[in-house]
């Protein structure tokens, strides 16, 4: 299930989560807070590859090191798999 998870360490990242105890993360990103290029007060929202240089662009987290998941709003659910899960698209935006 794609989820939205912050760590103890602060970063945030989506990724398809698996597991229960021990937390596999496929095709982890950070989702960032950008400066945007038309309105520097106005920052946009990026995601960039996390642990890219793994083999099977997986990584496993102990849910202990896990603040808090959740499931992403549509909007961030469409851009992350569009770009790196299946492609498939929530209607209703």
């Amino acid at each position: 299930m794609i989820k939205v998870v912050k760590l103890i360490t602060g970063e945030e990242l989506i990724a398809d989560v698996t597991g229960s105890e021990i937390l596999t993360l496929s095709k982890p990103c950070a989702i960032q807070m950008v400066p945007s290029r038309q309105n520097p007060e106005q920052p946009i929202m990026g995601m960039f590859p996390y642990a890219a240089y793994t083999e099977d662009h997986s990584i496993e987290v102990d849910r202990a090191r896990v603040v808090w998941s959740a499931k992403p709003i549509k909007e961030l659910y469409n851009q992350y798999n569009s770009a790196f899960g299946s492609g498939i698209q929530l209607a209703g935006l």
